[in-house]
């Protein structure tokens, strides 16, 4: 087992979501909105999956490289069960004027916390240690950046349109709000769209640990809300349950979650391909900054 301490305290995270996740379902007359976030068999496969990640998988040829998948689908999956979070810290502070769901509360903060732990162990692998062929994918990747950028793109889009009068997707004229005010929502995409084309080249301007902050921050916060509304989208349709909204037409919701889900991937992505391509060239620097003060 690799890397003890965090290895342990991933599983121990794990083993402390499936004990909240079994006295949430103990716990009765809980709210119903954590249903909309996630399949309720979620958490049990999430933290199979990052256990079958961890534990070193003996006698698999190492070509398979199981484990890597394993932990990769494990930990998505773990960012998957804390959808839902924005939405309960929203009802917490009051500005969702709702009752909070406790037991659920605490199973989604412990799937980020395993997810941040597990984030941690895949990403500390140095270059050197990654395969030849990752290490040449990353180098290829920069189309990872340009579809993160489209994608970010997709609101502010819409939401430009309906301000200078446009009905693409609306029943009526100014539904979707009115005047400049409601366009400002986009301004947090137009920065997502940003940060997409820094991590686009091996080095930027701005620095090199504050862009993967910025990078892996903006990735799970989109892929905490992206994932959790494309599934209540789908729940809707599955039950028949018009997901409009008001006077918006009812696939403009399906657009907007499937983009930011979508763009969480491509951002996540183009993140750790950054991180790939630039830590190379960081070695090349110090490599030669070393063979200087020889000489």
């Amino acid at each position: 087992m690799g890397n003890n301490a965090e290895s342990w305290i991933a599983l121990i995270l794990c083993a402390a979501m499936i004990l909240g996740w079994s006295v949430e379902h103990l716990v009765r007359n809980q709210p119903d909105y954590a249903e909309a976030f996630a399949p309720d068999w979620l958490p049990i496969v999430a933290a199979g999956l990052t256990a079958a990640g961890i534990v070193r998988l003996n006698g698999l040829p190492q070509w398979l490289r199981v484990q890597r998948v394993l932990h990769w689908s494990g930990l998505l999956l773990m960012v998957w069960v804390a959808n839902g979070l924005p939405i309960d810290l929203l009802r917490i502070a009051g500005l969702i004027p709702l009752e909070v769901d406790w037991p659920g509360l605490v199973t989604r903060t412990l799937a980020l916390a395993a997810a941040v732990v597990l984030a941690h162990l895949a990403l500390a692998r140095p270059v050197a240690a990654t395969s030849t062929r990752e290490a040449k994918s990353a180098h290829a990747a920069s189309w990872y950046g340009y579809a993160a950028f489209v994608l970010a793109l997709v609101y502010p889009f819409f939401r430009t349109v309906w301000v200078f009068g446009g009905t693409l997707g609306l029943m009526m004229p100014g539904a979707a709000g009115q005047g400049f005010e409601p366009w400002l929502a986009c301004t947090p995409w137009l920065l997502a769209a940003v940060l997409s084309l820094l991590l686009v080249p091996k080095h930027s301007w701005m620095p090199r640990r504050l862009l993967l902050v910025a990078g892996w921050s903006a990735t799970a916060i989109v892929a905490m809300v992206g994932p959790a509304g494309s599934w209540s989208l789908i729940n809707a349709a599955i039950n028949g349950v018009d997901a409009g909204l008001g006077d918006i037409e009812g696939w403009i919701p399906y657009v907007f979650y499937g983009s930011w889900f979508l763009w969480a991937i491509a951002a996540g992505a183009a993140t750790r391909s950054y991180q790939l391509r630039s830590e190379g060239l960081q070695n090349v620097f110090a490599d030669r900054t070393i063979s200087m003060e020889v000489k």
